[in-house]
């Protein structure tokens, strides 16, 4: 019984460790076209959000298919930098001429009945930026991915979980044995 509680929390803590997959890394070059693929179905209206480090979400693109499967644009941030495109039976967005600014977050949300649902994310970023940027913006694994520090609090917070079962078995132990 108490090694299948201490097994339970292990796998718990270890658990809380595994990497999201919520978010794609993908490398571009400056001053190409990118395009980014929407993973949520095209029958819904879809919304394309855009975040990055210093700014709160932007929408950048609301879009659908028409009835007759041409696309509907309904707001367009930067008509001159974003399009909307249908890839792969999938709605996308591509982005013109990919600048500093554009090295963000991407989201595409399905909006349908007054309920949003998030696609994955996309993390637009380039190889000179990881090396020009990697030394000041966060520590960095040995793999040159930037490790966050929310890592480090989610392993002392679930530490301290475990700490926490730990000394209770012991006193319960203790208890059990007083009553003896």
């Amino acid at each position: 019984m108490k090694c299948s509680l201490l097994f339970a929390c292990f796998v718990i803590l270890v658990l809380s460790l595994k990497p999201s997959n919520a978010l794609k890394k993908m490398e571009v070059n400056l001053g190409q076209s990118q395009m980014l693929k929407c993973d949520m179905s095209y029958h819904h209206e879809i919304n394309w959000i855009r975040m990055d480090d210093q700014a709160k979400p932007k929408t950048l693109m609301v879009m659908g298919l028409k009835n007759d499967g041409a696309m509907s644009v309904a707001w367009n941030f930067n008509d001159s930098h974003f399009e909307g495109c249908v890839v792969d039976r999938f709605i996308g967005l591509r982005i013109y001429q990919v600048s500093e600014s554009d090295l963000a977050t991407y989201f595409c949300a399905a909006s349908h009945n007054k309920r949003m649902e998030f696609g994955e994310g996309i993390r637009l970023q380039t190889q000179e930026k990881l090396t020009q940027h990697g030394q000041d913006e966060g520590l960095f694994s040995s793999s040159g991915e930037k490790f966050h520090s929310h890592v480090i609090i989610a392993v002392a917070l679930s530490c301290g979980m475990l700490l926490m079962v730990v000394t209770l078995i012991g006193v319960h132990i203790k208890t059990q044995k007083r009553q003896i």
